[in-house]
């Protein structure tokens, strides 16, 4: 599991055995700037045609579980919830538990299951 966009794509880039120079340059960044990217020093990309450049840079089919877990953590990065996560009525309903959860509200332990299984299945 990856903790932030950065990682991951820093993790990828590395096992396909691209300098950071050549991928930063590929997708058309100055590459100290594309490096504030990988360190979190930088929000990821916002677009779909960026994070679509990238994944082609990193071999990722844009229908595989690698894709969907580069998006996921492109909009956490820019601290927005997924798009995915939006789009679900039963993700969305019990966000709010989450929510009160994270301000320090008691929430029964039942209601994070529900949630946490309604995030898996995205």
């Amino acid at each position: 599991m990856y903790v932030t966009f950065g990682d991951y794509v820093r993790k990828k880039r590395l096992a396909c055995r691209i300098t950071l120079r050549a991928f930063s340059q590929a997708l058309g960044y100055d590459p100290a700037n594309y490096s504030r990217v990988e360190r979190g020093m930088a929000p990821p990309p916002a677009s779909e045609e960026r994070l679509k450049a990238i994944a082609s840079q990193l071999h990722i089919p844009l229908d595989s579980e690698d894709y969907r877990e580069m998006r996921r953590l492109a909009s956490l990065g820019r601290g927005e919830i997924p798009r995915a996560a939006l789009s679900d009525a039963e993700v969305m309903a019990k966000l709010p538990v989450l929510f009160r959860t994270l301000e320090g509200d008691k929430v029964d332990d039942g209601m994070l299951d529900e949630l946490y299984e309604a995030l898996r299945r995205e």
